[in-house]
């Protein structure tokens, strides 16, 4: 008697389990009336017929027919082997090669033309099918309805179905999150901060500044999401599998193919905050790591036009081989009001010496340094007292909503003016809770680094003498500390200076600080004084 081997499939988890035992059981009874002997099974549930990828058993059965076990295959129909025309090609090819007969138990069995009928068919309801879907999610969306997904700060309303409502807890992280970004924190010190309150994340089991960012092109990460400002977008991407792995990848569509449907109900952060975060996220779109090349001298992207805040770049050489300076507001679009060209080795040098200079008198950062620090407690001091009031207030509130609901308990006075009493002091509890996570004090022990003025001005020795040798580099590493150390060089233009213009250099106070903790110092000295030039057009 020939050897049989049965193969069933279902799709998805939402489908009875029952359909691959029911496929098995056809498959048997048509063996039996065939004189086949079965001696092998093979199922694969919850997967997909588009792609061979992932189905163990089907491997398992092809590997098996290569050696020679079976004789004829048999399934319900073709489309349980694949929905796919080059993979149902593909299969029949390897049973052909096996000397293995595939077989129907609708269709009969299986030879080159039917095979290439059942593929492009089902391949044809398969996609047919994915337009039904999207077509059916397109029209929720339209009548303002969520098509699916989880998003942070929301759950799926239970009693209205296809509505989202407002997870408050989360919400409260969303507009902090908002809040802290627009008010100049870093997404690495935002999620430093969640990730040791020990905050959950949306995803995984911590913050990371991605979750954040996310993608423009798809208008991914929460910093992005036009949903916190109650307007959703759907269709941003399109999943398509990977032939060679069988996963879903998503492929972000043009703007212009998003759906968008207005929910004010959801609005989690107003306008203003929101142009506030767009506007840092489009300026600090260059100067994302993945997006940067190595700098190729030693202020390249620190420079500022002082007539417009526009960056400067270099604009050629002169006649004697000195590289130009030229507002880039000014080159893209003539947009600078008052445009000028200045040489970039006469700002790193007046940067070198101006940094030099005051390193030769420490004195002046560890003051500086202490007015940050006496600046720091002040502000902290008032967090904890503003944090202790806060405090105060939702203990009376609890004791008050005791009080009251002992009242309902016994009966005193009417139950519904007290329910309503006390979701008012509910409400008034949660808004305290919000302004309460709003007040967190920074307790992070911040030191000046005994090393860090030394090892400054080392690096600044080193620099100046590759500048002076015309063999300066951005990427090297005494120009790397340096660069730690500035935020923003600013050229002002001054006639009446030696040199035309003077310099405003904006400071990272981290590159001469510790922390106990370990954490980030996420804060930036604007240099009035401190590192300001110690003359007129220095």
């Amino acid at each position: 008697m020939l050897r049989a081997a049965i193969y069933a499939r279902f799709s998805t988890d939402l489908q009875n389990e029952k359909s691959a035992e029911d496929q098995i059981d056809l498959c048997t009874q048509f063996a039996a009336r065939n004189d086949y002997t079965v001696t092998g099974i093979f199922q694969d549930r919850a997967k997909s017929g588009a792609s061979i990828h992932g189905r163990a058993d089907l491997k398992e059965l092809l590997e098996q027919c290569a050696k020679g076990r079976f004789d004829i295959v048999i399934v319900e129909a073709l489309d349980r082997l694949s929905r796919d025309m080059g993979d149902m090609a593909s299969i029949h090819k390897h049973l052909q090669f096996a000397n293995v007969r595939l077989i129907g138990v609708h269709e009969g069995e299986a030879n080159t033309l039917t095979v290439g009928l059942r593929g492009l068919v089902g391949q044809m309801q398969r996609e047919d099918n994915v337009h039904k879907i999207r077509r059916g999610m397109s029209g929720l969306v339209r009548d303002g309805l969520s098509a699916g997904g989880k998003v942070y700060g929301y759950a799926s309303d239970p009693i209205n179905r296809g509505h989202l409502i407002i997870v408050e807890k989360e919400a409260t992280i969303v507009r902090r999150i908002f809040d802290e970004y627009s008010g100049g924190k870093s997404p690495k010190c935002i999620c430093h901060d969640l990730n040791r309150e020990g905050v959950s994340p949306p995803r995984g089991k911590r913050w990371s500044p991605s979750a954040l960012n996310g993608l423009e092109d798809r208008g991914a990460g929460i910093l992005r999401n036009t949903i916190y400002v109650g307007q959703r977008s759907w269709n941003k991407v399109r999943m398509v599998k990977d032939p060679s792995t069988g996963r879903r990848v998503s492929r972000p569509n043009p703007s212009d193919k998003w759906q968008i449907s207005q929910i004010p109900s959801l609005r989690l952060v107003d306008d203003e905050v929101w142009e506030r975060v767009q506007a840092r996220l489009r300026a600090n779109k260059r100067s994302r790591p993945e997006t940067m090349r190595r700098p190729k001298r030693l202020l390249s992207g620190l420079l500022a036009c002082g007539a417009c805040g526009a960056g400067m770049s270099t604009a050629g050489k002169d006649k004697s081989g000195r590289v130009r300076l030229r507002c880039s507001a000014h080159s893209n679009s003539g947009s600078c009001p008052a445009p000028r060209t200045y040489y970039l080795e006469k700002v790193e040098a007046l940067v070198l010496d101006s940094l030099a200079y005051h390193l030769d008198e420490p004195d002046l950062i560890i003051e500086y340094f202490k007015s940050y620090e006496d600046e720091r407690r002040r502000l902290n001091a008032d967090r904890w007292r503003q944090r202790s009031s806060i405090e105060e207030r939702i203990s009376t509130i609890d004791t008050e909503v005791g009080r009251l609901v002992e009242f309902v308990a016994k009966g005193v006075g009417s139950a519904s003016i007290w329910g309503n009493k006390v979701d008012e002091l509910i409400a008034q509890k949660a808004e305290l809770e919000t302004e309460l996570s709003r007040s967190e004090p920074d307790d992070g022990n911040v030191a000046l680094h005994p090393t860090a003025i030394q090892a400054m001005a080392n690096a600044i020795v080193d620099v100046r003498e590759l500048l002076d040798a015309s063999q300066l580099n951005g990427s090297e590493p005494a120009a790397e500390m340096i660069r730690e150390a500035l935020e923003r060089v600013t050229i002002v233009y001054a006639p009446e200076a030696p040199e035309g213009f003077y310099l405003k250099v904006d400071g990272k106070l981290d590159a001469f600080t510790r922390r106990t903790d370990e954490a980030q110092v996420c804060v930036t000295l604007v240099a009035e004084e401190g590192l300001e030039p110690p003359t007129r057009g220095l």
